[in-house]
């Protein structure tokens, strides 16, 4: 589960929304198929609320997180460079100072 959040976190804004779009297409699809079953079967909304109300949950939740009160700040900065590409990620690549510092300079280097 943790390496799942972890490539999560990595995704840029619209990823996630993307992402969303698709979940909430899924979710509406669904409801209607378990209220066509519910329908042909019992002729009313019987069990079909209850999958309903608890997937619809997590569609909320996941709404809330990208649009709502419970966006991450972080994703107000886009990951991405102006051009739609996305940007190093830094973490990756950690910078060694002191490997720069040891290295010899030369006067053109400095101008």
């Amino acid at each position: 589960m943790a390496k799942r959040s972890r490539d999560y976190d990595r995704k840029t804004l619209p990823e996630k929304k993307l992402e969303f779009r698709r979940h909430l297409r899924t979710y509406l699809v669904m409801c209607g198929f378990f209220i066509m079953i519910n329908l042909f079967t019992l002729g009313s909304i019987g069990w079909a609320i209850w999958p309903i109300l608890g997937w619809g949950i997590g569609v909320v939740m996941q709404a809330l997180s990208l649009y709502g009160p419970l966006a991450d700040p972080e994703d107000a900065h886009p990951r991405e460079s102006s051009r739609g590409t996305p940007l190093p990620d830094l973490e990756d690549e950690p910078m060694e100072l002191r490997e720069l510092e040891r290295r010899p300079y030369r006067d053109e280097d400095l101008v």
